[in-house]
């Protein structure tokens, strides 16, 4: 049973998010908390719409890797709630993390990767991820010096996206405890599909990735 009030528990969620950067320890913090009290995911949820709409534009990313650091967690420990809850706005999410202005556009690869993870989990049914695919298919995105953010601050987000990029390579792999070593070469043998439109959409997602990184990197270059 949880032992806080809604109200404190908002109260000192809200403080967190206050707080919040896109270093993975302040992501996991915040989304450790949402995790301990999921019999207020709908407060907290709240707490998390309420602060989207009074950020700028870059650092709403932030909030969606908590979101995305939640439904992971979630995925593992199969806690339905988070995803069923989350998924009634997550498209309204979503846009308004990639807004059509040249911080949305900033923000944009960082999405895909996101999305691409909640594909390759099967977060969501097919017909969120389909709104998902469409929203970002219109989108071309990518840092730029018309987005707002200084060269601090993109060397900043540089760091943070390789640690974040490492952190979800290591998901990728983890596997239930106690599992027999043949165990992941049958669920491979038997689930692996042909190469297909999917596998393109991946490869388009790192290969952006790495020239936005490339992108960035030239920026900071030229502003020193």
């Amino acid at each position: 049973m949880d032992e806080m009030d809604p109200f404190e528990a908002r109260l000192l969620f809200g403080n967190m998010l206050e707080n919040l950067t896109g270093a993975q320890p302040t992501i996991d913090r915040v989304s450790g908390f949402a995790l301990k009290h999921t019999s207020m995911a709908d407060d907290l949820l709240d707490c998390i719409a309420d602060k989207l709409d009074k950020l700028q534009v870059p650092p709403r990313l932030n909030l969606l890797f908590v979101v995305d650091a939640i439904l992971l967690s979630a995925n593992r420990n199969s806690l339905q709630t988070w995803a069923e809850l989350i998924k009634k706005n997550i498209v309204a999410t979503v846009t308004a993390v990639i807004p059509e202005t040249p911080g949305g556009d900033s923000n944009v690869p960082q999405v895909r990767k996101v999305v691409s993870g909640w594909k390759r989990k099967s977060i969501f049914d097919t017909e969120v991820l389909d709104k998902l695919d469409k929203l970002l298919s219109k989108r071309s995105g990518g840092a730029s010096t018309e987005s707002g953010m200084r060269h601090e601050d993109i060397l900043k987000r540089i760091e943070e996206d390789r640690e974040r990029h490492k952190r979800h390579k290591e998901d990728v792999w983890i596997r239930p405890a106690g599992e027999l070593p043949e165990n992941e070469l049958e669920l491979y043998w038997e689930t692996a599909s042909d190469f297909n439109d999917a596998d393109w959409q991946d490869i388009a997602v790192e290969n952006e990735e790495y020239q936005q990184e490339r992108h960035l990197a030239d920026i900071v270059k030229r502003s020193i």
